[in-house]
């Protein structure tokens, strides 16, 4: 295979990157989107990972994603793939010609990705500007795609929720109950969705109402089968959404790893008596602190039930006494006048109560979601955040 068989194309969102994704297709390409923000060094490795690849020329979209490990893995997408993907997803969340899906999210992750290709094989548009921070932001728009950082920003606005609006998509992580709720009694067509990378995005979706549990993502979409190992509560996935296959990380040999199915998610979940997929958290996130699991999703969703957290991101760090312990990164939506630590103390049980809670760093509130691997990272390299 050929390195211009694989290009390399800066993305950042707001801004469209088809012409230059069409091109590439035509050709036979690759596509690996990377954010015109990537720091060189990062880029560089990428470059070398790209040298390296062997693979037959086929269209598609490589995605850089570092998953818990922060080693960053490359999974390829077919088209074929990702037309599944919206086609299914259309089922439960119908998108087409008059429909327009605001580009809140950075083409570089899937699900960026996925709403250009909605719109590409389904007939829909794109709006592209930068991410909504309010509700003006999305006037005329039909859908939007939103973490939970993003949708609690647009709560704080008061302003009435765009009646254009059919459906706002919820994924990326955890997020509280509280949030959610809000949401829909300000009239927000809320749904929870749950994917990977690795899946072309949704493969469980499903409208919340007010009172489901923060764990919801709802039933598997038409044409997607989900189980559940009963060993290990495992999530695994199965259909035409799932990716080619994976590029291995080794410079001397660079072959694409076709996926293994069913794929196992590495996240753990469970099904309720009407069939909708619930999401405890990812298994090779948990760690154990005294014996006890602790699983970092569950701090998460706790310290955003708080009115003054938008977003939190919790890691586990070594220990001597109790082997690991959490540490929370948090965005603060008010100052409380009180640390964070102590207020969350008072609802958590006391084996989950963070050691430390500090501000969330620039740069992972620019992401669309914080690493818990990069903030592991600097906090074993010693670096020093303020506390809150």
């Amino acid at each position: 295979m050929s390195v211009a068989a694989i290009a390399i194309v800066e993305v950042e969102t707001g801004v469209d990157p088809m012409p230059a994704f069409e091109a590439i297709w035509s050709r036979g390409g690759r596509v690996l989107p990377v954010l015109k923000s990537l720091p060189a060094a990062a880029r560089a490795a990428l470059e070398v990972r790209i040298r390296a690849m062997q693979a037959d020329d086929a269209p598609g979209v490589v995605l850089s994603t570092s998953g818990s490990s922060g080693e960053p893995r490359l999974i390829d997408l077919s088209l074929d793939a990702m037309r599944a993907s919206a086609a299914l997803g259309a089922r439960v969340i119908p998108f087409g010609a008059g429909d327009i899906w605001h580009a809140s999210l950075a083409p570089a992750h899937i699900g960026g990705v996925m709403i250009l290709m909605r719109a590409r094989f389904l007939g829909g548009a794109v709006r592209f500007a930068t991410q909504p921070r309010t509700w003006q932001d999305l006037e005329g728009c039909t859908h939007v795609s939103l973490v939970a950082a993003q949708l609690a920003r647009l709560l704080e606005d008061r302003a009435r929720v765009p009646s254009s609006l059919k459906a706002v998509m919820l994924g990326g992580g955890p997020s509280a109950r509280a949030l959610h709720d809000l949401a829909i009694e300000r009239g927000v067509p809320l749904y929870s969705t749950y994917g990977l990378t690795e899946t072309c995005s949704q493969v469980a979706t499903g409208r919340r109402a007010v009172g489901d549990a923060e764990t919801l993502a709802g039933p598997p979409i038409p044409g997607v089968s989900i189980a559940i190992d009963p060993a290990s509560g495992e999530i695994t996935v199965d259909g035409p959404v799932l990716a080619r296959g994976e590029f291995i990380a080794r410079e001397d040999d660079g072959a694409l790893v076709p996926l293994e199915r069913p794929l196992r998610t590495r996240d753990a979940g469970f099904f309720d008596d009407r069939g909708r997929l619930h999401i405890v958290g990812r298994l090779d996130a948990m760690f154990i602190s005294g014996g006890k699991n602790i699983h970092p999703e569950v701090i998460e969703r706790a310290l955003c039930e708080l009115p003054c957290v938008r977003a939190a991101c919790v890691v586990g760090v070594p220990d001597a006494k109790w082997g690991m312990r959490p540490i929370a990164f948090v965005d603060l939506r008010t100052q409380t006048g009180r640390f964070v630590r102590e207020i969350i103390s008072e609802t958590l049980e006391r084996h989950l109560v963070p050691d430390a809670v500090y501000a969330l760093p620039p740069d992972e509130l620019a992401a669309t979601k914080p690493s818990r691997a990069r903030l592991a990272a600097r906090l074993a390299a010693g670096q020093l955040f303020n506390e809150v």
